[in-house]
């Protein structure tokens, strides 16, 4: 158990008068580390043997003491010196702050030389000299562009500024307080990197009191059928529209074309070998479909892209008749896993093989005892010929009972082997090509991803089969890296995500060639899927939506970006902005009855997606628009933060040539991103905190997509929707205008100014203006802007905000 602060003074109490003497004598440097420093670091800080080396080896030479936390992870140097030797320039015994190339610690830069080039040589970012008496903790490495000589440190010149001291000292060597980084904290201090006290917040309308807002009868009528027409254009349950609706890419016909090319190759095989009938074929052709017979195709895109649409529209339709009926698909959807451990996905899945295999193969379902006995052909001939011989020609009744129950023993305790066994007889007996799906394996964990793609490629094994994987391009690149992908071959095709506009546009002509049908049929098949208004109704709807979506190439194509070309997403954002009171959908109806012609402009858009059904922007009840703003009342960070940390990411990305060989290289260690804003003078609690909050509203995205909560060794880079909110800032005034009314502000001054631009009558521009300004001061206080070309990017931001005012 960790000791506490009080344990280790009181400790430390103890020892002092001992320690006064010691100090007294001024011992050579072996008794200074084995009689003052060992009993510092073992006896009062809590730290233990194990995590203490002790004369390391490096190209500098030998340290003196290496501070290690959890798997020996190098922590801090410090440099021991014998007594008397480190005696600073001050008479003070109080503690201070002082600069490593100052005149006060002069006395000390030899000692503070070694232990930088000890710490610099290992990866250590703290760094410490002492001689028992006096103690000097500084910081290793940086990332402001400074030389850590430049830097500062904090001194406790003698004893006796330990003792009056004693938390602080603590919390910057103590081995509890290094794992919970106070050390880095309290040197960040002596930086001049503040962590801001608590503020009082005045919001000039409180987002939480936000009201939806009435709406005239016809609206009211209107969006009740909006919204139930909405309900069907998003429905992910009718596969028919699905797969009618489809956007076609280049790269998705291309894939048609050549995914049909290899099931035909792999059929030929099978066809090739169907030469004659009875046993003495079994061998040769078991010989056939254990070569490399199968194919393995991973369906490369985003999530959200379409890639189940694209494999069923595939199978049920693309595919010529001919091959169709030859095919026996077995389309696994893990996301009908039930849950529990993730370890049971891969029997799972066996399990489900077990269940589509035997349907689509067998004549019917349990299969009957002939087709099992097909299944089991080589066990049957054994036995029958074998160790069953005798049973089998005296009792063939007796025989089959326990045949059959050594089948369904085998069938339940072995689902694997079953399933290879029909894999095999579908191709043996009935000339057919499984075809195995391994539908969304992106929601596991990449050791969940990689059992399920060896099991897939096991199964080649046993006969011909076609797999298909459909993954994302960062699945596949992990994977790729250090998984199974590197121990076999596969061929992929990429399947991009059409716009928005596109979706919308194919769903609405699908609706309306349903309307246009014979009356029966169109009555028929809305009534099925729910509708209970009249068909003509549904048409005007539907021109309504056309023109709102797919007439306004801005609204459709922002919408694709905000939900991160998520067809699910694009569509919830397009049904957001239609039912807002905002967008006056009413109007736009009532043109289509000789009203006057009423078309969705940007700045109606914008407002119906940042208020919804609101009289004001509420972070809460708006999963697709984030304030950037937004700042921690009892922690409080500079407002721009968020905005500089997408801006970082969105230039790291631009610079970046866009391939699946630079993933990695588009992502940026957070840990990183902490260091370059510790030379801005942010701590690093603050920007972790900024970038969880972007992870967790989508705006950003981890390498490892499984990540809960984003660590300082994750890598991130910037979303889709991360851009469009970039977009958001700099050219949005609706945007602007509603974080202003809904931004906690910690100066009163500025929030009435701002009321006083609403009532009574509305200045948008002088809300703006007064916003930003107030961003700007905010800024300036808490995040300094170093003139250094590393920072250059950063001074374009701020300067980009000072453009809006």
């Amino acid at each position: 158990m960790q000791n506490s602060i009080e344990a280790a003074f009181e400790k430390m109490n103890g020892l002092k008068g001992e320690f006064d003497l010691l100090i007294k004598q001024k011992l050579n440097e072996s008794d200074t580390r084995l009689k003052i420093l060992d009993r510092y670091l073992l006896d009062i800080l809590g730290w233990r043997h194990e995590s203490i080396f002790t004369e390391p080896s490096t190209e500098s030479g030998f340290i003196d003491y290496l501070l290690t936390i959890g798997e020996n992870v190098g922590c801090m140097v410090i440099e021991a010196k014998r007594g008397g030797l480190l005696s600073p320039n001050t008479k003070s015994n109080e503690l201070m702050h002082v600069a490593l190339s100052g005149p006060v610690v002069k006395p000390l830069l030899p000692g503070i030389r070694q232990a930088l080039s000890y710490a610099l040589e290992n990866g250590v970012p703290i760094a410490a000299v002492s001689d028992g008496n006096t103690w000097l903790f500084f910081k290793a490495s940086r990332g402001d562009g400074k030389k850590p000589i430049d830097g500062k440190g904090v001194l406790f010149p003698n004893i006796e500024a330990v003792m009056a001291n004693f938390a602080k000292f603590a919390e910057l060597v103590s081995l509890n307080a290094i794992i919970n980084k106070f050390h880095i904290a309290h040197l960040n201090e002596a930086e001049g990197v503040f962590v801001a006290e608590a503020e009082q917040q005045y919001y000039a309308f409180n987002p939480k009191d936000a009201r939806m807002k009435r709406r005239d009868p016809l609206a009211s009528d209107a969006a009740l059928l909006f919204a139930q027409f909405f309900s069907r254009l998003s429905n992910e349950k009718d596969k028919e529209m699905l797969r009618d609706c489809f956007v076609e890419t280049s790269e998705s016909k291309k894939a048609d074309i050549e995914l049909e090319k290899i099931i035909q190759r792999v059929m030929n095989t099978v066809t090739s070998i169907d030469t004659g009938n009875g046993i003495a074929l079994q061998a040769e052709l078991e010989r056939a479909l254990n070569t490399e017979n199968s194919e393995t195709v991973l369906l490369i895109g985003n999530n959200g892209a379409g890639k189940s649409t694209f494999i069923d529209r595939f199978f049920e339709q693309v595919l010529p008749k001919r091959l169709r009926e030859r095919c026996v698909v077995a389309h696994v959807n893990l996301e009908m896993y039930p849950g529990g451990e993730q370890d049971g996905v891969v029997d799972w899945a066996i399990l489900e093989l077990r269940s589509k295999l035997e349907s689509g193969i067998c004549s019917s379902n349990p299969p009957v005892y002939d087709e099992l006995m097909g299944i089991f052909f080589n066990e049957y001939q054994r036995w029958s010929v074998g160790t069953r011989k005798h049973l089998y020609d005296v009792d063939k009744i007796k025989f089959k009972d326990e045949f059959g129950a050594h089948i369904e023993e085998r069938r339940e305790k072995n689902p694997g082997e079953y399933v290879k066994l029909l894999l095999a007889w579908a191709v043996r007996s009935h000339k057919k090509l499984p075809c195995l799906i391994f539908d969304n394996t992106d929601q596991f964990s990449s050791h969940v991803q990689d059992a399920i793609y060896q099991m897939a490629h096991s199964l080649e094994g046993a006969s011909a089969v076609f797999n298909v994987v459909p993954i994302t391009d960062r699945t596949v690149w992990r994977l790729s890296k250090a998984g199974a992908l590197q121990s076999y071959s596969a061929r992929s095709f990429y399947l991009p995500t059409p716009d928005a506009k596109e979706i919308i546009s194919r769903r609405v002509e699908f609706l309306k060639n349903k309307i246009g049908e014979e009356p029966g049929a169109a009555r028929s098949y809305f009534s099925k899927k729910g509708f209970q208004v009249e068909i003509n109704d549904l048409a005007i709807l539907a021109d309504a939506v056309g023109k709102v979506f797919i007439e306004n190439d801005y609204i459709s194509g922002f919408i694709g970006r905000l939900g991160n070309f998520n067809i699910r997403r694009m569509l919830k954002i397009a049904e957001r902005v239609f039912l807002s009171p905002e967008l006056k959908i009413d109007d736009i109806m009532m043109s289509k009855f000789g009203g006057e012609q009423v078309t969705a402009n940007r700045w109606r858009a914008e407002r119906a997606l940042i208020k919804g059904e609101y009289d004001r922007y509420n972070e809460d009840e708006n999963e697709f628009v984030s304030n950037l703003f937004q700042t921690n009342p009892s922690r409080p960070e500079s407002p721009l933060l968020s905005y500089y940390i997408l801006w970082l990411l969105r230039h790291r990305s631009n610079t970046i040539r866009s391939s699946d060989d630079n993933i990695e290289e588009r992502h940026w260690v957070a840990s990183d991103l902490c260091m370059y804003f510790e030379g801005c003078g942010v701590s690093e609690e603050f920007v972790m905190s900024s970038i969880n909050r972007l992870y967790k509203r989508r705006l950003l995205e981890a390498l490892d997509p499984n990540v809960d909560v984003i660590s300082p060794t994750d890598k991130v880079a910037i979303k889709e929707s991360g851009l469009a909110h970039l977009d958001l800032v700099n050219n949005s005034r609706v945007y602007i205008e509603q974080m202003s009314l809904t931004t906690g502000l910690n100066e009163m001054f500025v929030r009435d100014e701002i009321k006083r631009s609403v009532h009574p009558r509305w200045d948008g521009d002088v809300i703006r203006s007064v916003f930003v300004r107030y961003l700007l001061k905010i800024d300036s206080g808490r995040l300094t802007v170093p003139s250094n070309v590393n920072y250059a990017q950063l001074s374009l931001a701020r300067g980009q905000i000072q453009g809006i005012s």
